[in-house]
């Protein structure tokens, strides 16, 4: 299958390997010249625009930080698009957003997906990454083989936008299990716990939960672990902050009360300001230790 991916940070990178390996024609574009290089070495080539991708691919792959740069790129592409393509957008962007461009392409000819991604950076290496699609099921049929080389998991969740509904729910929970693990952590340190057996009885009790496995933020105590690991990101500050105000956002607009949300927004938009926002996020424990005066 031609395939095109626009957008090769830290997670497009390596799903663009997967596709590479899975011997499909990739073909790619990004703002910056080192992850094009590193894609050309793996087996892809330089499409050059988003244009260009367009014009060589079947199915487009884009996977971008933000609502503004979707828009952007899906205004590169629309000369390029028509019956024969299909757009892909993995980003984690605002739902009425990603409605605006499933319209916009399917007026073309063309079909649109959006399948935003959970797993992290580890999981985007592994190819064990989980999407939430939002769109036709039909598309998704046919498109399955340029999904699969990277995915674990690949859920039909509904129509446009519903892919990043679920999405922001998921990164709101996760979010709120964070700075709970990092308040508990902040206790724990100042009583004198031993850390690895609290992370023995969490794990076994109720307050087991995805931040606690992957993210107890102590170095040493989860090998795996930014804290074990200087902090680097898995899932960066700055881009779950975003994920939050995307929330929040949709939340007000459908009338949801956000108060855990806001609380979590905050902490998190504390930690960006404590120059961790491009560390991973569990970093807002960084913030809470020193608050309580604790290594």
């Amino acid at each position: 299958m031609r395939i095109g991916f626009i957008g090769l940070g830290a997670m497009g990178l390596p799903m663009t390997g997967h596709l590479v390996a899975a011997g499909h024609d990739v073909t790619v574009a990004s703002r910056s010249r080192g992850p094009i290089e590193a894609a050309v070495a793996l087996g892809a080539k330089d499409g050059l625009s988003p244009l260009g991708v367009a014009e060589h691919s079947d199915v487009v792959l884009l996977c971008v930080p933000n609502s503004p740069q979707v828009v952007e790129v899906v205004d590169a592409m629309m000369g390029a698009l028509g019956e024969s393509k299909t757009v892909v957008d993995c980003s984690t962007i605002d739902p009425d957003v990603e409605r605006a461009q499933h319209m916009r392409v399917g007026a073309t000819g063309a079909r649109y997906l959006e399948a935003p991604l959970s797993g992290g950076t580890a999981g985007a290496h592994k190819g064990t990454l989980t999407l939430m699609v939002g769109g036709e099921a039909e598309t998704l049929s046919n498109t399955r083989p340029a999904l699969d080389p990277f995915a674990g998991l690949i859920v039909h969740v509904g129509g446009p936008g519903m892919g990043q509904v679920v999405k922001l729910c998921n990164n709101l929970i996760y979010a709120a299990q964070m700075t709970a693990t990092a308040e508990a952590t902040a206790i724990a340190v100042r009583s004198g716990v031993d850390m690895h057996k609290l992370l023995e009885v969490l794990t076994h009790s109720t307050g087991d939960c995805a931040a606690v496995r992957t993210r107890l933020p102590v170095a040493g105590v989860v090998p795996g672990s930014p804290a074990s690991n200087g902090w680097q990101p898995g899932f960066m500050t700055d881009l779950m902050v975003k994920d939050l105000d995307l929330a929040l956002s949709y939340a007000s607009r459908v009338g949801v009360p956000m108060e855990t949300t806001t609380t979590a927004r905050q902490m998190l938009a504390a930690t960006s300001s404590a120059g961790y926002g491009q560390e991973d996020f569990s970093a807002v424990a960084k913030v809470v230790l020193a608050l309580a005066g604790a290594k």
